[in-house]
């Protein structure tokens, strides 16, 4: 069993659970009765679909000519690193964005994931970008659209 397959059949079955959960929503009372669920749904759909394809294609791949190059199931891949890291960074994230506020905990995030992606080579970039963007979509959100973003603590005075 591949890491592959795993994903594949999860994604496969969040899919499904998902869109299941998307079409039990409540209709609306006024306008059209389903229109509130239909990119939940098709977001579910297309979870499903891709899942099974990943899985279809690690059914039908062939296996590698020599035993000793297949990945061994547990064995920890770069990548499959950075992918737990980056879930642990969103975890991180969605448990920190209220207390913190907007703007603190996507500094964070934001700059976790670029250092993950860009490493210690650009750290000085990589922190204006985290600081930039997180400062400019939270004056575009809250002060010019008027959309509510939690608060920055120090704000809170």
């Amino acid at each position: 069993m591949t890491w592959n397959l795993i994903t594949g059949l999860l994604a496969t079955l969040i899919g499904v659970v998902y869109g299941w959960s998307a079409w039990s929503l409540p209709r609306a009372t006024f306008g059209s009765p389903t229109g509130h669920i239909v990119y939940p749904v098709m977001l579910g759909i297309l979870m499903t679909v891709l899942g099974l394809v990943l899985v279809i294609s690690e059914i039908v791949k062939k296996g590698p000519k020599n035993a000793a190059d297949s990945p061994k199931f547990g064995a920890m891949t770069r990548h499959g690193r950075e992918i737990l890291i980056a879930i642990f960074a969103s975890i991180v994230y969605a448990l920190l964005f209220v207390p913190l506020g907007y703007v603190f905990s996507t500094i964070l995030y934001l700059g976790a994931i670029l250092f993950l992606v860009n490493g210690k080579v650009k750290v000085a970039r990589t922190i204006l970008v985290a600081v930039l963007f997180s400062v400019l979509v939270y004056i575009l959100f809250s002060v010019l659209l008027g959309v509510q973003l939690p608060r920055m603590p120090i704000l809170d005075i």
